[in-house]
């Protein structure tokens, strides 16, 4: 199976297209696909997390995409070097745990961020100096904008995704679960 990362893709038309792909002719990535490709990142970091592993570099550059399928592209989390295994002793500070249970919450953030990403075919932040970038983010103020034509139910999931209170984000078995009854609904929709 040949894969690539969603970076190696063409943005045409606010859309993911990989060069090799059959759907290079289409220009585009149907809803159904956006979905399907977000739901398989989820459905990877549901697993990695039900093993206590948080990824902590999760971004689309660390996704693997087969888009040689056109009725079923594929996504595949890559990219371990910096997950860590989640672990509590006794005797660990209250701060020190308090920590490792909101690294979960940052992976759901990222995946907040790819969400916008898939939507709109471009890099998040593009043009902000690295700085400014990462103040934004420790600050917890910087979010990408929404496109105003986003399916509600797209921007609703990616909101809570990353929003200002981490306790307020959903798990990945929530993420999954929305955008499973968002391809089911998406079924009889037409493709763009």
């Amino acid at each position: 199976m040949d894969l690539g990362d969603i970076s190696n893709c063409d943005r045409i038309h606010g859309k993911w297209i990989s060069q090799e792909s059959p759907l290079h002719k289409q220009k585009l990535l149907d809803r159904r696909k956006q979905i399907t490709l977000a739901m398989d990142a989820a459905i990877g970091m549901e697993y990695l997390h039900s093993k206590d592993i948080i990824h902590f570099d999760l971004k689309c550059d660390n996704l693997l995409v087969n888009l040689n399928d056109p009725s079923r592209p594929i996504c595949k989390v890559s990219d371990f070097g910096l997950s860590k295994v989640k672990q509590t002793y006794n005797g660990l500070r209250k701060a020190v745990i308090l920590q490792d249970s909101k690294g979960v919450m940052v992976d759901v953030y990222s995946f907040g961020i790819i969400m916008w990403e898939i939507l709109t075919g471009q890099e998040p932040y593009a043009g902000m100096h690295h700085g400014g970038v990462i103040g934004g983010i420790l600050s917890n103020t910087l979010r990408p904008p929404v496109p105003a034509s986003c399916d509600p139910q797209w921007r609703e999931l990616m909101e809570q995704c990353w929003s200002n209170e981490p306790d307020k984000r959903p798990s990945f078995k929530e993420v999954v679960s929305h955008l499973h009854s968002m391809l089911e609904a998406n079924q009889s929709r037409p493709l763009i």
